[in-house]
């Protein structure tokens, strides 16, 4: 078992080792099965769901869903920096950003990857997915 956390976990959470994960095939990259999405709709503000973030992070949450075109990447980057100054290693979290509709030109997908670890404040994500394919 890894080193545990030195992030307060509430007492109702669970350790983060105890969440089953499943392997990515042919890389050995594990992802966590219980992730929390970041869309906010338009019934939740962007802060409300970075908030979320640092409190799924206190009860055990490792696995994040996150996509530029929710516009709060740059809010949850903020979670991120206070979730791993408080003792969370990059490595125990697993990120997944996505390229939007309009980004899937060859100029476009690197600048929007880029962009989204700008405003998530992390030097890497763990998968970078297209949100879905564009039909043209």
């Amino acid at each position: 078992m890894n080193q545990p956390d030195r992030f307060p976990l509430d007492p109702d959470g669970i350790h983060p080792e105890t969440v089953p994960k499943r392997e990515v095939p042919g890389t050995g990259a594990k992802i966590p099965v219980i992730g929390l999405g970041t869309f906010g709709s338009d019934h939740v503000s962007g802060e409300q769901v970075a908030e979320a973030v640092v409190g799924a992070a206190r009860v055990g949450y490792r696995h994040f869903d996150c996509a530029s075109v929710y516009g709060n990447e740059h809010l949850i980057g903020s979670s991120f920096r206070q979730i791993l100054a408080s003792g969370v290693r990059r490595q125990d979290l697993w990120v997944t950003s996505k390229l939007w509709n309009d980004k899937h030109g060859e100029k476009d997908v690197i600048p929007s990857c880029e962009k989204s670890l700008k405003d998530l404040q992390l030097e890497y994500v763990d998968l970078y997915l297209i949100h879905w394919r564009d039909k043209e």
